[in-house]
């Protein structure tokens, strides 16, 4: 049975005809896939089922073919990859907070999110799936995908989200200007860093805040 504090927020706005649900005997996973041609880009969101802990992530790898390895013309290849996460672990207070984690290649950003109220928790998280549109957008574009991938992983409510993605990128520049934007080795994100980042077209969905 799911604890009482689960929330899912992926179903209700997932194209159902491609949402698939795994559940054991400690977490149930919600999740949308579309794999083509050594490309694969996959939204899950994961309740635990013995504590509270939840996450939504949003991953993408690439098998990309990038020159020759001899000279027979055998291809040598490397993967890309890139994540996006947002997640929950208990703390022993009674404040929600969220984590975020954001991979692409050897750079890992991390922002924490607060004190959020019950109601502000579940807005980030929805946020932070609408903010999942535009990078899943990307994805696409940089691939030369075909595919009408919005449609592949949402339903027609995803639009509802603007709203709360705006939220959540208020919430992401306090972090900023608290320090709680930090780079893997635990330094806070200076302005000249963030200015860099934000020339990141993967990263920028969820450092474009207004000023």
């Amino acid at each position: 049975m799911p604890r009482s504090s689960n929330i899912y927020i992926l179903p209700g706005y997932a194209n159902p005809e491609h949402l698939e649900n795994v559940r054991s005997e400690t977490e149930h996973i919600s999740k949308v896939t579309w794999g083509r041609d050594g490309h694969q880009i996959e939204l899950s969101e994961t309740n635990s089922l013995v504590e509270d802990k939840y996450s939504l992530n949003l991953s993408s790898a690439q098998y990309v073919v990038e020159g020759f390895k001899t000279p027979e013309s055998e291809e040598m290849a490397q993967n890309i990859n890139r994540q996006a996460m947002i997640h929950h672990h208990p703390r022993g207070h009674q404040e929600k907070h969220l984590q975020f984690k954001l991979r692409k290649e050897n750079e890992v950003i991390r922002i924490t999110l607060e004190n959020l109220s019950s109601d502000d928790y579940q807005r980030c998280i929805k946020g932070f799936l609408s903010v999942s549109q535009k990078i899943i957008e990307l994805e696409r574009t940089e691939g030369n995908i075909l595919a009408n991938l919005q449609e592949f992983f949402f339903n027609e409510r995803v639009s509802e989200l603007d709203v709360d993605r705006r939220f959540l990128l208020g919430h992401i520049k306090q972090a900023y200007r608290n320090d709680a934007i930090r780079l893997d080795n635990g330094e806070p994100v200076t302005s000249e860093k963030l200015q860099e980042l934000k020339s990141e077209i993967h990263l920028l969905p969820f450092l474009d805040w207004e000023d």
